[in-house]
């Protein structure tokens, strides 16, 4: 997506809440009811996802798409490219705009500059504490911030969510205090976290997540910021020895849909891709990314790995004050280079957060399983 796209689509201005919005849910864009109300043939749509089938990812666009092929009675069919089988990760969205895939799950993050708004999400010391919360949020996002809405203009959208959080992950030193952490070579996924990283004196750097494990084994990075799903997915836990639980936000999660290829579905199928994506999609996305948590502690023993929470020394140098001024500062000057209103924009993600803090102020008092999803 352009500067042009953006400037011209008046996207430097911020909307009224749900009351007042236009915007519907993330997703939710209706069928336009042009086309046949039922043809009786059958459509594949192929999915791109850059994680393996056995990934959370995997899990979930699968259990998705089961759910939209029971609804549209088997006239919607899905065929699966799991583990970059048909494109590498940073080519889903560009196989989507070209038509070599029909849907693509993905992580904003990994087109830094692409989804600047999204962004946010991964912003360090914002209040989002889950993924849970950041679905929650990112809905609200896409309703009432038209910038937002336009970075994803090109698409026909199943699903804006959230990762669950990051913790941060290192070979073979555990981080206890201030002077531990400085110079500390580690994987930054996404502008913002990198900025926190370089804030508290962390040396960020960027690696592809296929590359990681090589990197790590080379020593070429000391750690990571990859959230709970992706030590898991990616079997970075061979690489641990210690995890500290501290909460950096998960990166901005998508499903997107070839326009053309939705438009070009009967209105009842459109209806039934619809009914399934937006909240639907999100609130489950939520609860997937955060049962994945669970999994890494349940089996951090026998992989040789220590969980353990931060000192309190470095986590009030992690929150202060001035690393968060300064963090969240570089980021509204980001969102300036792209034209935006960086101050109105942050202003508003902040005020939607606050709308979910109390929501989510303990989200772990309980563990969490796909199987809370109940649809």
């Amino acid at each position: 997506m352009t500067l042009g796209l953006l400037t011209l689509s008046g996207c430097n201005s911020i909307s009224p809440g749900p009351s007042g919005g236009s915007a519907s849910d993330a997703g939710d864009v209706k069928s336009t009811g042009t086309q046949p109300s039922s043809d009786g043939r059958v459509y594949t749509l192929t999915v791109q996802n850059h994680d393996p089938a056995t990934s959370i990812c995997g899990q979930y666009v699968e259990a998705w798409g089961k759910v939209v092929e029971d609804a549209s009675g088997g006239r919607i069919k899905f065929l699966y490219f799991h583990g970059g089988s048909l494109v590498n990760a940073d080519g889903a969205v560009n196989a989507v705009l070209s038509d070599t895939a029909d849907i693509c799950w993905s992580a904003a993050s990994i087109y830094s500059g692409q989804f600047p708004i999204s962004e946010f999400i991964q912003l360090p010391l914002s209040g989002i504490t889950c993924a849970r919360m950041g679905c929650d949020v990112m809905q609200d996002m896409f309703r009432e911030i038209p910038a937002f809405q336009a970075e994803y203009s090109s698409f026909k959208i199943i699903m804006l969510g959230s990762c669950t959080y990051a913790p941060i992950s290192t070979t073979d030193k555990k981080l206890e205090t201030v002077g531990d952490i400085q110079g500390l070579r580690i994987r930054a996924p996404g502008s913002t976290c990198a900025l926190w990283c370089s804030s508290v004196g962390m040396s960020p750097l960027t690696v592809a997540t296929p590359d990681t494990n090589d990197m790590l084994e080379k020593g070429v990075i000391e750690g990571c910021l990859n959230d709970w799903h992706n030590i898991s997915a990616g079997k970075l836990y061979k690489n641990f020895n210690y995890i500290m639980d501290f909460p950096t936000p998960g990166s901005p999660i998508f499903m997107l849909m070839n326009k053309k290829k939705y438009a070009s579905l009967p209105a009842d199928l459109q209806a039934v891709i619809d009914r399934y994506s937006g909240g639907y999609a999100s609130t489950m996305a939520g609860i997937y990314w955060d049962s994945t948590r669970a999994w890494i502690y349940d089996h951090a023993k026998e992989y040789g790995i220590e969980i353990y929470q931060p000192s309190n020394a470095l986590y009030t140098y992690f929150t202060s004050s001035a690393v968060r001024e300064k963090v969240h500062t570089q980021y509204v000057e980001y969102l300036n280079g792209f034209g935006l209103d960086g101050k109105a924009i942050y202003d508003k993600c902040m005020e939607i957060v606050s709308r979910y803090s109390s929501k989510y102020a303990d989200p772990w008092d309980k563990s969490v399983s796909i199987d809370d999803f109940k649809g």
